[in-house]
């Protein structure tokens, strides 16, 4: 057994290299779809603080 590994999980790695890092990309995918719909939803009326 290697106990250099330089990962806490090597099997996470392994993973990651077969079938693409899944995590990243949803938080990506989550990330612009909140962007998107954040400009989508912008009317352009006054925050509540203001008033």
């Amino acid at each position: 057994m290697d106990t250099t590994a330089t990962s806490a999980a090597p099997i996470y790695d392994v993973l990651i290299a077969e079938r693409g890092d899944v995590v990243a990309d949803a938080a990506r995918a989550a990330k612009q779809a909140l962007a998107e719909t954040n400009g989508a939803l912008d009317f352009g009326l006054p925050d509540g603080d203001n008033a």
